[in-house]
């Protein structure tokens, strides 16, 4: 009796090697498209958690967001200015808003390239110290506010590029480039938040319905003393 030899010829192996290339070509980019889209939905989540936070800290103090830095009194503390860190006042939500610095850390941002500690000051200190060192805060924001100022103003968003202000990097391996100026979460006064477009022309900014940049100062918008946008440390 004949035996039918079954096994794949090198052409047959060839075939089935480009075959897999081809779908893996196909699959690999929609598998990053959705394992990105789950990170700013991520992103979102934990922006909106820490704007929740900024809302109920100003219901405790006269519906001011913070805005100075760390002390024992935030009465008597030194309001924070333009080129301060967005971590200073940050610092105020510990402990009594917040317990985790894991909010303030985005996956791939180089502004938290690594997992925070979460070691957090004492509710007696007046310094910050533990809280939000640098490399544990992703986030940027905007000075000045309270809970009555337009509910359109931005409060945070994803930090900004160190060299073009208020704008975003195109690179990802640059700080303000997590998203790679495509997209970036920002969370508004009155605590709500969106994953919004990243203009795609130079610089790489949010708009306003209007045209012009979200964080910058304009008529009827924000005001480049009082409303400052600082970074993150």
């Amino acid at each position: 009796m004949k035996k039918t030899n079954s096994a794949f010829t090198l052409i047959e192996l060839l075939v089935v090697i480009t075959i897999i290339a081809i779908l893996a070509s196909i699959a690999l980019p929609v598998f990053n498209g959705v394992t990105e889209r789950a990170n700013q939905t991520k992103d979102l989540s934990n922006a909106k958690q820490v704007g929740l936070a900024l809302k109920i800290f100003a219901t405790d103090n006269n519906g001011f967001f913070p805005s100075k830095s760390p002390s024992g009194d935030y009465n008597s503390a030194t309001p924070l200015a333009a080129g301060a860190v967005s971590n200073d006042a940050f610092w105020w939500l510990f402990p009594n808003y917040l317990q985790s610095e894991d909010v303030f850390v985005v996956a791939s941002s180089q502004w938290s390239p690594g997992n925070p500690d979460n070691k957090i000051d004492p509710a007696t200190a007046t310094t910050r110290v533990d809280t939000l060192k640098a490399g544990e805060n992703t986030y940027s924001y905007v000075l000045g506010l309270t809970d009555t100022s337009n509910a359109a103003f931005p409060l945070l968003a994803d930090g900004f590029s160190q060299t073009t202000p208020i704008a975003y990097e195109t690179s990802k391996s640059l700080k303000g480039g997590v998203w790679a100026a495509k997209k970036a979460i920002v969370i508004f006064c009155d605590a709500s938040g969106q994953i919004m477009k990243v203009d795609p022309n130079t610089p790489h900014i949010v708009k306003r319905p209007t045209g012009e940049n979200l964080f910058a100062a304009g008529t009827d918008w924000l005001d480049a003393t009082a409303n400052p946008v600082i970074n993150p440390q």
